[in-house]
């Protein structure tokens, strides 16, 4: 986790982050990340999440990135027919400068960063010798297409494999990959079968290779062991699938990831699609970048999983005693889609169920929880965005708990613009929460502290910080509330007797965008004023329906 214990990540990118992005003012992403180092470290920021850094392989001054075309290519080298070296981001230099203006002089808190690293994958490469390989099916691949017919039998496919990066002229790695050095493709140039070539029909099949070279050990291939089960093996996912059954591969990206963290001075890793990679060869590739760059470089894993079984099962995987165990931490996605599910239901959501079935609740140590992120924002094909009304009661549950590592996404805190493409709008613009979610950053490092009691009811869920320990200024309780048109409470012990409590703000979506209110005298009356606890230190804490109300112990106030 971040160096602070109460450490908050901010993933400094979306999908849809234009060049004109709110607050850019015609400055690069790396330019901005840098200008913004400061007010980070005012607000209470940790550690930024960075973008893949690499070079893509389509539409690269637009493209996210995951589309890896060259991972040694930070936006430094210039590829044939390009006008440009830099990413969508900005160039090496700009990425550098603004890693060291988060990292601070050595007078300055020094806010980590992790990057995005993707090892599954390389797209864009040209046509390379023909392979020998068969047909799988998409939905079930361990189902192979072996015997007579068109769409049968071994195959020789020519694919787009051919790495050779000439525009870098062997800077940083001179390995060329070729067909050999992956394990399947989803797109080929062309199929060659008992002599004659023909073309297949693309998006049909995976093309699983069969052979290493001859003389290489092993002589077979195979998808990968200690991958998810969904699709009966789902090492493949996109682009050209490494082989990680081969030694060089394993070394080539081990020797890259060293690189990578000891280029850019990293504190941190974001590792891409976990779930389609060998769980050994991230223990392996973790231990390795952490021996070589004598530093713990801080891991979170992308497994996405809609019960908690199997990120358990990975966790145990990767950090198993006696195979030199490596710390990581999970996104917690379980609570991520219950999040979704309470934004789309509503008062039909059973909050009692929240806390529930979730690494945030099983295992909080290594759970990174969020409430939005570039996969399932608005606009992205899953269709399993939150809704807006309830990110302010998304994050008031990830910010203001004991558990978990909050990770807050860049266009709920900076908002973002409409992306429109040929006529059609993939992705509506959102207003800014910074107003909300500074508040919460500031009750985070004054209030949230120490023990926490945690309730909730089927529409109203609630939890007191008790504050009692150094650095605590007093407690605090925060009440979220699904049930709209209806001011809901909840009974919480505050471990504080015969104790005024007064109305900080309540959060809330409002037709002109976010809102914290100070004060709700006119739905809550004399409470708002004066909610005081009993002798044994229990109080009703309430909440307007569609929000998050924040209450704290009278006499004692936020620090700016």
């Amino acid at each position: 986790m971040s160096a602070n214990i109460n450490g908050v990540m901010l993933q400094g990118f979306h999908w849809f982050l234009r060049p004109d992005f709110p607050e850019s003012r015609n400055r690069s992403l790396w330019q901005f990340l840098r200008d913004e180092a400061n007010h980070f470290r005012t607000i209470g920021i940790d550690a930024i999440w960075i973008p893949p850094a690499y070079k893509a392989a389509f539409n690269r001054s637009n493209s996210v990135g995951y589309d890896v075309y060259d991972h040694f290519d930070l936006g430094e080298f210039l590829p044939a027919g390009e006008t440009t070296s830099r990413t969508k981001y900005g160039t090496k230099p700009e990425l550098i400068e603004a890693v060291r203006s988060l990292h601070g002089d050595g007078t300055q808190k020094r806010i980590q960063v992790y990057a995005d690293v993707v090892l599954n994958h390389k797209m864009g490469g040209q046509e390379d010798d023909y392979w020998q390989a068969i047909r799988v099916e998409k939905d079930n691949r361990n189902i192979e297409r072996w015997g007579d017919g068109f769409e049968q039998g071994m195959i020789e496919v020519k694919a787009y494999t051919k790495f050779d990066h000439p525009e870098r002229e062997g800077n940083y790695s001179n390995f060329q990959w070729r067909a050999k050095h992956f394990d399947s493709v989803d797109a080929i140039a062309a199929i060659r079968q008992n002599g004659n070539v023909f073309h297949d029909p693309q998006d049909k099949y995976i093309y699983r290779f069969l052979h290493n070279e001859l003389g290489y050990i092993p002589a077979n291939k195979h998808f990968e062991s200690w991958v998810s089960l969904e699709k009966g093996n789902y090492d493949y996912l996109t682009g050209c699938d490494f082989d990680y059954g081969r030694y060089d591969v394993r070394e080539e990206m081990k020797y890259w990831g060293t690189w990578f963290a000891r280029e850019l001075d990293l504190d941190g890793v974001r590792l891409d699609a976990v779930k389609h990679i060998n769980a050994d060869y991230i223990r392996e590739w973790l231990g390795h970048v952490r021996w070589q760059t004598s530093r713990n470089v801080f891991a979170v894993a992308e497994y996405i999983a809609g019960s908690t079984e199997p990120l358990h099962a990975y966790i145990t995987r990767v950090t198993a005693t006696g195979e030199y165990p490596q710390p990581i931490t999970l996104f917690d996605f379980p609570l991520y889609f219950k999040f979704k599910d309470a934004s789309r239901m509503g008062e039909g959501f059973d909050l009692r169920t929240l806390n529930k079935g979730t690494l945030m609740a099983e295992q909080s140590a290594l759970a990174v929880t969020y409430a939005e992120n570039h996969d399932y924002e608005y606009g992205r094909g899953f269709n399993s965005h939150v809704e807006e009304w309830f990110k302010p009661l998304a994050y008031a549950f990830i910010l203001l708990r004991d558990r978990g590592y909050p990770c807050i996404f860049f266009p709920d805190y900076y908002g973002s613009l409409d992306w429109v493409e040929n006529g059609n709008c993939w992705h509506r613009a959102q207003k800014p929460g910074r107003e909300y979610l500074d508040l919460l950053l500031q009750l985070r490092k004054q209030f949230a502290l120490g023990e926490e009691r945690y309730y909730a009811d089927r529409n109203v869920a609630g939890w007191v910080r008790m504050g009692f320990v150094p650095g605590a200024k007093g407690a605090m309780a925060a009440v979220i509330n699904t049930a709209y048109g209806a001011v809901k409470a909840i009974r919480m012990n505050t471990g504080r007797f015969n104790k005024r409590f007064y109305h900080l703000a309540t959060l809330k979506l409002t037709d002109y965008g976010f809102a914290v209110v100070r004060d709700r005298y006119d739905l809550y009356g004399d409470k708002a004023e004066g909610l005081w606890t009993d002798a044994n230190g229990w109080a009703d804490f309430l909440a307007d329906g569609g929000t998050a109300s924040l209450w704290i112990e009278d006499g004692i106030g936020l620090e700016s």
